[in-house]
């Protein structure tokens, strides 16, 4: 139950959804991911800027949580955990961290070399090469 409370009193901000969705949310005083799953589809639909596609965003990045619109404070039943997937959800979680890393380190300068852009797409390379490797390594096992 710890787990849902910290789940529920995590910031928007901290989510990783398209500038468009987050501003509308603040825009409308969304605070915490609480706040999302006491909303409805219909009432996000009804906020400026926030559409059909950002629902679905907004639904997609719920889920992933384990959490979804319109559930209050309770928490989604559990689903059956499998070896591979929770290895999954790891490398994924892992490469998503080395992207997120690589792209901000690339976007915060204000011109790129052509060396430097050939090194970042290296960089991205590299860390899909490992993700296929240790997928094909997890299939492998069983």
């Amino acid at each position: 139950m710890n787990e849902l409370h910290e789940k529920l009193n995590r910031d928007i901000g901290e989510l990783e959804l398209s500038v468009r969705s987050m501003n509308g949310l603040k825009l409308e005083g969304f605070k915490t991911v609480g706040d999302l799953t006491k909303s409805t589809k219909q009432y996000l639909r009804r906020i400026p800027n926030i559409g059909k596609m950002s629902v679905n965003e907004i639904e997609e990045v719920l889920k992933n949580l384990g959490l979804k619109l319109g559930m209050g404070d309770q928490p989604l039943p559990e689903k059956p955990k499998t070896l591979i997937g929770e290895l999954s959800l790891d490398i994924i979680s892992k490469v998503k961290m080395a992207f997120k890393k690589s792209s901000t380190r690339i976007m915060t300068k204000q011109s790129y070399t052509w060396d430097e852009v050939t090194e970042y797409f290296n960089e991205h390379e590299k860390i899909v090469k490992m993700y296929r490797e240790q997928m094909y390594n997890c299939f492998r096992q069983e």
